[in-house]
């Protein structure tokens, strides 16, 4: 993945844990991952994600995976990241 792409994939985790109402503490002991870990994710500071660590973020949002990884709402999120800048 490059930067953008994980910028894309930190926002929405972000976006589904809002809709969750949890917070990235709950949503990290929930799935068994550090909050410091889970910060880095959604603030796209990793330079790589394990498909297994995708996979429980996304069992701990009450999503699938694929939700996380498509391409189709891509460019709303991306515009939004610019709009916030």
């Amino acid at each position: 993945m490059h930067s953008e792409e994980f910028e894309i994939l930190g926002r929405k985790i972000a976006y589904y844990r809002g809709l969750k109402h949890l917070s990235q503490v709950q949503l990290a002991q929930n799935i068994g991952i550090s909050t410091s870990y889970l910060s880095k994710i959604e603030r796209a500071d990793v330079g790589s994600i394990s498909l297994a660590t995708l996979m429980q973020i996304a069992s701990g949002l009450g999503i699938q995976v694929h939700v996380l990884l498509k391409n189709e709402d891509n460019e709303i999120l991306r515009k939004r990241g610019q709009n916030s800048t």
